[in-house]
Order: structure tokens, then C-alpha cells, then sequence
């Protein structure tokens, strides 16, 4: 699944449609982003832990529109597929591998923030 978002580019057009052009706020949006989903993965891993199938769709849930926010709606479309296998308890052992697909994910995408948030402050 990963190599299907591997350098897959930030879309900041809804995030941009939102706030209008208001650098600052795009950029506390992406700091709050790299802040918050740690915490929000860290549940997530938590109940895949103890295999708790409702949970894990639940945190899955929670975290899924914040990738729309940052411009990463394939990996929006990503958790959902995990939040549904979880929540209809389809193909549960794929999960554990998709978590750790989303936790690279993620190092990229926080990456991908950092040149994001430079280039909107050196404009």
C-alpha cells in the first residue's frame, strides 16, 4: 500500500479554500497536525494492541479528516479503508501492517509540512 503514496505531493487547495490566504493559520494547521497525531496514533496502536476491532475503527475515525486538512486525501481514503476493515472486522490481519504503512506515512508527510511551511514563510 505505501509505495501507492510514497512522495505523493501536498493538495493545499481545501485547506486554502478554508482559511482563505492566511499563511499563519495554515501554518499553526500544520503544526497542530504534527502535534496531535502522535497522540491520536498512539490510541490508535493502543487498541490495535489488545485487538479491540471498535476502537481501532474509532481512532481511525478521529484521525482520518485530519489528513484532508494537510492535503493528503489518499491517505484520508487510506485510514478509512482501515477504519472500516476494523469496525466490520474484515481482513483484521492486515491491519497491523497498514498502521505501520500509516506511521511512515506520516514521517513523510510531517516532512513534507516542514518544506511547506517554509516556503509559505520565505513568500
Amino acid at each position: 500500500m505505501q509505495e501507492n503514496h510514497d512522495n505523493h505531493p501536498l493538495d493545499l487547495s481545501y485547506l486554502k479554500e478554508m482559511v482563505g490566504h492566511n499563511p499563519e493559520f495554515m501554518i499553526e494547521v500544520f503544526d497542530t497536525f504534527i502535534e496531535q497525531t502522535p497522540f491520536y496514533l498512539a490510541e490508535l496502536e493502543d487498541a490495535l494492541s489488545s485487538e479491540n476491532w471498535d476502537k481501532v475503527g474509532n481512532c481511525a475515525h478521529k484521525i482520518k479528516p485530519t489528513f484532508s486538512y494537510v492535503g493528503r486525501s489518499d491517505v484520508k481514503d487510506f485510514v478509512q479503508s482501515i477504519e472500516d476493515n476494523a469496525q466490520n472486522q474484515i481482513a483484521v490481519e492486515q491491519i497491523p501492517a497498514d498502521v505501520e504503512c500509516l506511521k511512515a506515512l506520516l514521517v513523510e508527510i510531517y516532512a513534507q509540512l516542514e518544506v511547506a511551511k517554509n516556503e509559505i514563510q520565505s513568500n
